[in-house]
């Protein structure tokens, strides 16, 4: 799901650094060469009189989000797996709050977070101020939200992770590519009613076409990857096994090589509660109880990847939670303990006189090992949606984007 960056992070460390570095340099050049690092064309959207921001901004949103839905139509990716492990919870009053509040930061200082940053690179000093009243700003919410009623507010209005398809009742495969179309079709309107009121504010009555030539061919493009996510939503998938079928197995030793070396093949579910599996998860797991599987939704997962469950102990068949799953479904033989005995236990040296494929098992043993041990902390479970408020902060979420910061 979340390939290269995984894999980058976790095997080759110090090539992941390089690669995040590069993408960096590359992200705010581009930002700085569409004008981006200047205020007073990002704060022009506010009054109608550029509002190339908004098209760029929305332009690849969309591209995200059509490329997201084609991938998942074609068995590619799991895009509800994936928005709910990169995608922060909603969480409406706190979300609608943060953003007025962020917008009219946007408007007093001409940047937003992300392009404060380009800006000040750029040498520009209201960036540099900028990005000191962000990071003051940061410091001094940090002090703050766990307080008494901030911290009540910070949980209030909570409904987990909510999709589009979700609020009208569609399943995952139909609806994500379904409410795609329809933002698809608001952006397209918003691209032609920009256009529109650039051409007016600059006193030009006369007809514009939206964007000339160029225009037209970005909407037309825009038009035709809809039409092909919803042709990929219609392709057959794989059947879910029965659930009463002797579940396929994996040894622990594959797993840790699956989790090290190829993470974004795998969804790996710990049948446990958080608090069971604490400090001793497989890396990347999410932490469910067999008896929630089924608030996960996994028969409406693209069964891109394989699902591998982690249990307490041996497991006779796949739980009814996960049998609907359409991909493979596989069971770690021996369960935790096995995993326990085999990644988070340091192998016994050989004894002298070993022979070599002793000491080759030692070697890749021990590798596995120190590479697991060295990993950083695995990844928050995913608790199934709740209106049950959260009172650790709640409304934060990951940003992304020229203005995402």
């Amino acid at each position: 799901m979340t390939f290269p960056v995984a894999s980058l992070s976790a095997g080759q460390h110090e090539l992941g650094l390089l690669v995040g570095v590069a993408l960096g340099f590359g992200f705010g050049f581009v930002l700085e060469r569409a004008g981006f690092g200047r205020a007073q064309k990002l704060a022009a959207q506010f009054y109608g009189r550029d509002l190339t921001v908004f098209k760029v901004m929305l332009g690849a949103l969309v591209t995200a989000m059509l490329g997201t839905v084609i991938l998942g139509g074609l068995g590619a990716l799991d895009y509800r797996a994936l928005a709910e492990r990169a995608a922060s919870e909603t969480f409406v009053w706190p979300m609608l709050l943060g953003g007025l509040a962020l917008g009219a930061g946007f408007v007093l200082s001409g940047y937003c977070p992300g392009t404060s940053h380009v800006a000040a690179a750029s040498g520009k000093l209201d960036g540099v101020v900028t990005v000191l009243g962000v990071i003051a700003g940061q410091v001094a919410y940090a002090g703050l939200e766990h307080q008494g009623w901030l911290a009540r507010f910070h949980g209030s209005g909570a409904r987990g992770h909510l999709f589009l398809y979700d609020l009208v009742h569609l399943p995952a495969r139909a609806g994500a590519p379904v409410a795609a179309l329809a933002v698809t079709a608001v952006a397209i309107g918003g691209f032609v009613a920009a256009e529109k009121l650039e051409a007016r504010q600059a006193g030009a009555r006369s007809a514009v076409p939206a964007g000339g030539a160029p225009g037209r061919f970005v909407l037309l493009g825009m038009s035709a990857c809809a039409v092909l996510g919803l042709a990929a939503a219609a392709l057959p998938t794989a059947t879910a096994a029965a659930a009463a079928r002797e579940p396929a197995r994996i040894a622990p030793e594959e797993l840790a090589r699956r989790v090290l070396e190829r993470p974004w093949t795998a969804r790996v579910l710990e049948l446990a509660s958080p608090s069971a599996c604490a400090g001793r998860r497989v890396p990347g797991a999410e932490c469910v109880p067999a008896g929630e599987l089924g608030a996960l939704r996994l028969g409406e997962a693209s069964g891109a990847q394989d699902l591998i469950l982690v249990p307490d102990g041996e497991l006779g068949a796949v739980p009814a939670g996960a049998a609907a799953y359409p991909g493979r479904v596989l069971v770690l033989a021996g369960g935790r303990k096995a995993w326990e005995a085999y990644a988070l236990t340091p192998p016994a040296p050989p004894a002298p006189g070993a022979s070599l494929e002793e000491l080759a098992s030692y070697r890749e043993r021990a590798g596995l090992a120190a590479a697991l041990a060295d990993l950083k902390a695995a990844l928050p479970p995913l608790a199934p949606a709740s209106p049950t408020p959260v009172q650790d902060g709640g409304g934060g979420g990951g940003g992304g984007g020229g203005c995402g910061g």
